[in-house]
């Protein structure tokens, strides 16, 4: 046995550490959208597991996301017309390429403003990946944007943003790099483009 154990052991530490660093960032983004008056719409947090004997290369997270509704929007009837989230992307997926993990965030807008109960069915944790999927942004350098999808046929499109993980060493830093242009971006842009559709 080598010193610190074997390098099997060591490569399932780092992916634990960087799993429970991931949790706290996630953690700590729910207190500061929360102060800002977002609350997180489910406890969930990571996504794509595979349980499959077939796909061994997808028996870990790839990714893990939170989203967000605007707080107390949930007393109108047909009020959210947006969500928000910050995820994080671990490693490449099927349909993503990811070389060093990162944090993406942005917002996602609807054709027909829903109710809780309709919002809940009507996005899907995969729609973390949109930065992946879309086009530069039309007026904001560094964001990328989306449009309709087959998939999600109320969403009326995406706008988001990445930000290295490891750029992200305290609360303060995820505040600056991801919340406030997030939240910055919320208050100042009415809707976004239609553009082209993306992933048909």
């Amino acid at each position: 046995m080598q010193p610190g154990g074997s390098p099997t052991k060591t490569m399932f530490d780092c992916l634990v550490r960087l799993y429970k660093q991931s949790q706290l960032l996630l953690i700590d983004a729910d207190r500061l959208m929360g102060e800002r008056g977002w609350e997180a719409m489910h406890t969930t947090g990571p996504a794509e597991l595979s349980n499959s004997l077939n796909s061994p290369e997808r028996w870990f997270a790839r990714w893990a996301t939170r989203f967000y509704k605007s707080v107390g929007v949930e007393e109108e009837k047909g009020g959210i017309d947006r969500i928000l989230f910050v995820g994080v992307h671990f490693a490449s997926d099927h349909d993503t390429v990811v070389d060093e993990p990162v944090v993406s965030a942005g917002r996602l807008t609807y054709d027909v403003p829903m109710d809780t109960k309709a919002a809940d069915q009507n996005y899907h944790y995969w729609m973390c990946k949109y930065w992946f999927y879309g086009k530069p942004h039309s007026t904001v350098e560094g964001w990328r944007q989306a449009g309709r999808t087959r998939y999600a046929k109320n969403l009326l499109g995406s706008e988001t943003f990445v930000v290295p993980l490891y750029d992200i060493t305290s609360s303060e830093e995820l505040e600056r790099l991801v919340i406030q242009p997030l939240l910055a971006f919320e208050d100042t842009l009415a809707g976004p483009e239609e553009t082209s559709v993306a992933d048909e």
